[in-house]
Order: C-alpha cells, then sequence, then structure tokens
C-alpha cells in the first residue's frame, strides 16, 4: 500500500510540474490509459482537477 501512495504521488508530481501552464486539459481516456492503479481511478482524476488540470470526457 506504501509502495502505491508513492506511485500516485510521483505521477502526481509529474503531471503538476508539466501542467503548471495555464489551461491544460487531458481527455478522460488518455489520463486514465497512463495510470495503471484502477482501484484508484476516481481519486487520481480528482486530484488532477485540484492541480488546475481539467479532465474532459
Amino acid at each position: 500500500m506504501k509502495e502505491a501512495i508513492e506511485e500516485i504521488a510521483h505521477q502526481l508530481t509529474r503531471i503538476a510540474d508539466q501542467g503548471e501552464q495555464a489551461g491544460m486539459q487531458i481527455s478522460r481516456a488518455d489520463a486514465l490509459e497512463a495510470w495503471g492503479l484502477r482501484i484508484y481511478e476516481e481519486d487520481f482524476l480528482n486530484a488532477l482537477t485540484r492541480l488546475g488540470i481539467e479532465v474532459t470526457d
């Protein structure tokens, strides 16, 4: 479980670093394709939104 949380933190940090540009968007399908931990899908998508990344359908 600790490893999964560390991986989530790492991925979110990478996304935040890349997403510092205003108005960044990613499709839900692309976000989930890049995310391997299906159990945390909604948490991952919510975190992207909190980082200011618009997740589109």
